[in-house]
């Protein structure tokens, strides 16, 4: 209570109209962003305004740290445009200033944000960081540093190293007395533990970093807590216990907008009530995951942030080119006093041809920028347009739900009423309303599907499957004497991404398939196989039903539909039948 009463006095006392000084500056930059249980919109904020403060009394010090707990900051609700420009300006001033330990600190911090988007690129600023830090032996650095990089090799599989380096940060934590840090080393040893399938000394370590960080109030520390928890019990398969924890840490990190660690808990949800067979609740949370992490991971954030770093880079190239011309033109000016008589004029001509030299090379390396930045240009406008299509997308799908959608549930209703508001209404009438009241239930739910179709640019299998799961669940509720069996060979790439109109086509001849085998051919078995055979998919609909004679029966909608479906997806469909059942092959790259 003390800690947090000291922090909402801070936090009010800077808001303040008075000018800041360097050491009031200085005490917010070391707060303990981790440990602020004020909203993140706040503790953004917070250290906006520290950072102008800083600006406004030219302290490059209080602006680098300020730009450093803003990154970390970032860092956490999702934001990684925001936050890789932050590190950028921070490593700038740090290196101006010449301070080492920030260096070193800010790279680890660049290369650890990077983990999950470019692993080479973080191991490369990770031990660039980790190198300035052991070569001054910067220990209060160097004990994030280790831990952080174990990250890292845990993430490469790399388990003994990653234990040896988690050791070795939490030695120097537990010589600092590091009350705030040493849970994090303990959450990172149990998670090799399960890796390893030692799950009871997991769980051991997990609950005491958990206990630790509860006494601290750590809220992100507490979440994550919960969510690794969970995830050795999913590893024991004890589903119905690692459900509870999954919740927790979910109202943490939505109360919180920790939006990296709000979409894993909606896709561990999802995983769970797959395994335990409730299509509805694994849709649910699945759909949730796929909205959350389309929000965080768009490409136009990914390019953004490749854009910083190419900048980054190119700016530090430069710097050093022109170091080393004026370490080049110094040492030329000392042998041209020296030999003033002798190599005047060939000290002349060598000094000429080496800038002509520079000149050369730096403008062929202005000409690739401008040609990476025109390059840039044309993705971004290209994703502009894409963004721009999705908005229409977004908004004729909203207006049929909302219109649509409304008049359609209105019709049932209303047929609903007619059915049961009048006693002497006719048998063959009440049949007939009961057949429109059904049609229209069916309408809605395909105008639900064209909108998911629409909602999405690319569909990937894994949202096919979780569709396809699902319709297969309500028709077993419709046709309970029906048995259906839906199987996915293992060699099919569960990541492969079809267009929205490939997604739906493949769908909807499914749908057609199911749909016609329950109507027309009194089937008992039916059968939805999907395979990978030479780069194309072989989707098989199987029924048992009575069959039907293709020579001479009369091509209805539902059949040409297919075909006509098939074709728009630039692929094929066999249909085979007797008197044994039909056999329905859709092949698609």
């Amino acid at each position: 209570m003390r800690q947090f009463l000291l922090q909402l006095f801070i936090f009010f006392s800077i808001t303040a109209s008075f000018s800041q000084d360097k050491q009031t500056i200085d005490s917010i930059n070391k707060l303990y962003v981790q440990g602020l249980n004020i909203p993140q919109d706040s503790i953004v904020s917070l250290f906006q305004k520290n950072l102008k403060d800083a600006k406004n009394i030219s302290y490059e010090l209080g602006m680098a740290d300020a730009y450093s707990q803003l990154s970390l900051v970032y860092g956490y609700q999702g934001k990684y445009e925001e936050s890789a420009k932050s590190t950028i300006e921070g490593i700038k001033i740090y290196e101006k200033l010449n301070k080492l330990d920030r260096v070193a600190d800010y790279y680890a911090e660049m290369g650890y944000s990077m983990k999950y988007r470019d692993l080479e690129k973080a191991l490369y600023y990770m031990q660039k960081g980790k190198a300035v830090a052991e070569a001054n032996n910067f220990e209060n650095e160097l004990k994030d540093i280790y831990n952080n990089y174990g990250v890292l090799k845990e993430i490469n599989n790399e388990l003994d190293s990653a234990l040896f380096y988690y050791n070795r940060g939490l030695e120097i934590k537990q010589k600092f007395n590091d009350t705030i840090g040493i849970p994090y080393s303990w959450s990172n040893m149990a998670g090799v533990y399960g890796l390893q399938e030692n799950y009871s000394k997991s769980r051991e370590y997990f609950n005491k970093s958990l206990k630790q960080r509860l006494v601290w109030a750590d809220s992100l520390g507490i979440a994550e807590n919960y969510t690794q928890l969970g995830e050795v019990f999913m590893a024991e398969e004890k589903w119905n216990q690692a459900i509870p924890l999954m919740h927790k840490s979910l109202f943490i990190s939505l109360k919180k907008k920790y939006q990296n660690l709000t979409q894993y808990n909606y896709k561990m949800l999802s995983d769970i009530y797959k395994k335990l067979n409730n299509a509805d609740s694994a849709l649910f949370y699945f759909e949730q995951y796929s909205s959350v992490k389309d929000s965080v991971h768009s490409i136009k954030v990914q390019e953004s942030i490749a854009a910083l770093n190419i900048e980054f880079e190119t700016e530090k190239k430069q710097n050093e080119i022109l170091k080393q011309r004026a370490q080049l033109a110094e040492k030329d000016l000392e042998v041209r006093r020296k030999n003033t008589f002798i190599y005047g004029s060939l000290g002349l001509a060598f000094v000429l041809g080496l800038l002509g030299y520079l000149l050369y090379n730096q403008q062929k390396l202005k000409n690739r920028q401008l040609k990476k930045e025109g390059e840039l240009k044309n993705a971004l406008a290209k994703i502009e347009t894409q963004n721009k299509l999705q908005e229409q997308r977004l908004r004729i799908s909203r207006d049929l739900h909302d219109n649509i959608g409304a008049q359609l549930t209105f019709i049932i209703s209303s047929i609903d009423n007619l059915k049961y508001g009048f006693t002497d209404i006719s048998e063959k009438l009440g049949n007939k309303l009961t057949s429109i009241s059904n049609f229209t239930s069916q309408t809605i739910y395909e105008l639900r599907d064209t909108i998911w179709a629409m909602n999405k640019e690319n569909i990937t299998f894994e949202d096919l499957q979780a569709r396809i799961a699902n319709f297969i669940e309500h028709a077993k509720n419709a046709s309970e004497t029906t048995e259906f069996s839906f199987q996915i060979d293992k060699d099919v790439d569960e990541t492969h991404v079809f267009s929205s109109v490939e997604g739906m086509n493949i769908y909807r001849i499914i749908q057609e398939a199911v749909n016609n085998a329950l109507k027309y051919a009194s089937a008992d078995e039916i059968e939805v196989n999907i395979s990978k055979e030479e780069n194309q998919y072989h989707i098989n609909i199987t029924d048992n039903g009575k069959g039907f004679d293709a020579n001479t029966v009369e091509m209805g909608n539902g059949l040409n539909n297919m075909k006509k479906r098939a074709r728009e997806i630039g692929g094929t469909i066999k249909i085979k039948s007797s008197k044994k059942g039909t056999i329905i092959l859709l092949v698609t790259a």
